[in-house]
């Protein structure tokens, strides 16, 4: 709703025109590979699935960039499996949610990230060329804070702590990789129906955050996992966390396979982060998701 003084459109009626159709549009018409030279990248949309009713499109958006010769590698016996030409593009699909309300002036867009880039400046730049054509208005995409919504988590329960890429005793560490493992996670669970304390416990300040930090030297990341009526949701927590602001770990109900999410799976993880944010963005409106 942007602040006191600034004037912007209801979403299904921008300029005669809805956003939800215009991105409609926009996703039907680049199915196929464009190429965006000035920055070396190739994408298009694939999965386009749109309800019509509840006002969300689905889609994987995907992107590749190449411009750089290397060799493709097997990680296992260090051999160069095929070489990558200068003109070869290694394809990534980021997942990409919008839910686009009725009579409201901002929309829910959620998007994945690879290796902590994302897709939001690109689709940004290429939206909003088509959507300024159409409408002769600008398209504003600003990071949106997760922070109300953490709010609500910060009393539930930890039923775990995940120390990512955990390194502890040497000998043990050792033993781990015969198995084959190329990365060990301690997982920290309580008595059977106790807890570990609040998630506020691990982000203040006393003995559990601690606790944490003393973990912390010794892995890549640490996770709580927390639980509130019956739903969970996975945090950073530590010194090197970064997404309490915009960012939100994926919890284990989605299924990744081959290291990327199941789209159905990940929609449904979508719609239910997006009742969360709706709560805060849309007072009094009804999410029949």
């Amino acid at each position: 709703m942007g602040p006191k003084g600034n004037h912007y459109s209801p979403l299904n009626n921008i300029a005669g025109y809805d956003l939800f159709e215009l991105l409609k549009d926009f996703f039907l018409k680049n199915q196929d590979y464009h190429d965006k030279s000035d920055s070396k990248q190739v994408y298009r949309f694939e999965n386009l699935c749109f309800d019509n009713e509840q006002r969300f499109i689905s889609i994987w958006f995907s992107v590749g960039v190449y411009g750089i010769k290397t060799d493709i590698i097997d990680i296992k016996t260090g051999k160069v499996d095929f070489e990558k030409a200068q003109e070869n593009a290694e394809i990534i699909k980021y997942f990409m949610y919008f839910f686009i309300p009725k009579n409201f002036d901002e929309a829910i867009v959620l998007t994945s990230n690879y290796r902590s880039s994302g897709v939001k400046t690109l689709f940004h730049s290429l939206f909003s060329k088509y959507f300024n054509s159409m409408t002769n208005q600008n398209l504003q995409m600003n990071p949106l804070s997760y922070n109300k919504t953490f709010n609500s988590w910060l009393d539930a329960r930890t039923t775990e702590i995940r120390c990512v890429k955990f390194e502890g005793c040497k000998d043990i560490t050792d033993q781990l990789t015969l198995l084959g493992h190329e990365e060990q996670e301690l997982v920290i669970k309580p008595k059977k129906n106790r807890s570990l304390g609040r998630l506020r416990d691990f982000i203040g300040e006393g003995d559990k955050l601690k606790v944490i930090e003393i973990l912390a030297e010794n892995s890549r990341e640490i996770k709580s996992v927390v639980e509130l009526g019956g739903k969970k949701r996975t945090f950073r927590i530590g010194k090197k966390a970064t997404n309490v602001i915009c960012e939100i770990e994926l919890d284990d109900d989605v299924e990744i396979v081959g290291g990327v999410p199941v789209f159905e799976s990940m929609q449904k993880w979508c719609i239910q982060i997006s009742k969360e944010y709706a709560q805060q963005m849309y007072p009094g409106l009804f999410i029949g998701l």
